[in-house]
């Protein structure tokens, strides 16, 4: 049993709190016009890792994949620099953002690309991914392409026995991407959807979570989408339906203006309001150690 991080694989044992949705070195620009969208290899990252490491997050999970700016050598050097477990990811995101590649090629290409990425390495470089994500639908739709590139990824799945996380566009389509991938074959342990702290509807929360799939409340710290308090209530109530192996959390960091060097809220939100937030709520110990720990090492594992 292992999870395969940018250095290398390690046991499930060495994962402490985890950020299990996060970007880190990214670049949407050339989609969105926008510099904002774009995250650096550079020194405001310094202080955000010093104060996660406080917090005793050992390990982040970097969903950006081809297409969205992706440097696996920057991820590598940041790993070693500051001696935190950061998991890389292979796949594509969603039609608006896919490299012409994904358009030419073959289902069966695209499954062949994402398993050399975890099995060989990214670009010839040796260092693998860890994660297929975030496979990505759009807006309360998921595209003819998009359909097409969740089947390559349930393939890669399949073979690798690496785990596979989603975007779920404003929370939309998660049951469709449930039915999709286990229609592949894909065993639901293996699945997470994301941006599900978006989504307020917690019946369709309870299809997936039914399933054995994970979910992740993972936008937390956004507040243009919804407010934290939203996002508590609706955690809780999962909680208290008795969902809390399944349920794991993260900040979705995407702008430089969200990054504390910039005024922003920062990665470290989770753990300097979030987590206090729900301490005061009555949410136990035992629940977010499993939230930030114990979930994504069962969902982080590479299951063959």
């Amino acid at each position: 049993m292992f999870i395969q991080t940018v250095r290398g694989s390690i046991s499930p044992e060495c994962v402490e709190a985890t950020l299990i949705h996060e970007h880190i070195v990214f670049d949407l620009t050339p989609v969105r016009h926008d510099l904002d969208s774009r995250l650096l290899d550079d020194d405001s990252l310094f202080e955000e890792f010093e104060q996660l490491k406080k917090q005793k997050c050992n390990t982040i999970v970097e969903v950006s994949n081809q297409g969205m700016g992706r440097n696996i050598h920057a991820l590598h050097r940041i790993a070693a620099q500051h001696q935190i477990h950061l998991i890389a990811a292979t796949g594509y995101y969603k039609q608006e953002y896919y490299p012409e590649e994904v358009f030419q090629l073959s289902e069966e290409t695209l499954a062949d690309c994402m398993i050399a990425d975890i099995c060989e390495g990214i670009q010839g470089s040796g260092i693998r991914a860890g994660i297929i994500a975030e496979i990505g639908s759009s807006y309360q739709q998921i595209t003819v392409d998009e359909q097409k590139v969740f089947r390559a990824a349930a393939r890669a799945q399949l073979v690798t026995g690496a785990p596979l996380s989603t975007h779920c566009e404003i929370g939309t389509m998660g049951s469709e991407q449930l039915h999709l991938l286990l229609g592949c074959g894909v065993k639901p342990e293996s699945i997470s959807f994301g941006h599900q702290d978006l989504n307020p509807d917690v019946k369709e929360q309870q299809i997936l979570l039914d399933s054995g799939a994970y979910i992740q409340f993972d936008t937390i710290g956004k507040c243009g989408y919804r407010s934290d308090e939203e996002r508590i209530k609706q955690l809780i109530t999962l909680l208290e339906l008795g969902y809390e192996d399944q349920l794991m959390l993260s900040c979705d960091i995407t702008r430089q203006s969200h990054l504390l060097s910039q005024g922003g809220h920062g990665y470290v939100h989770l753990f300097h309001s979030f987590i206090p937030s729900l301490k005061e709520a009555g949410v136990t110990d035992s629940c977010i150690n499993k939230m930030l720990i114990h979930n994504p090492r069962r969902f982080l594992t590479f299951k063959t």
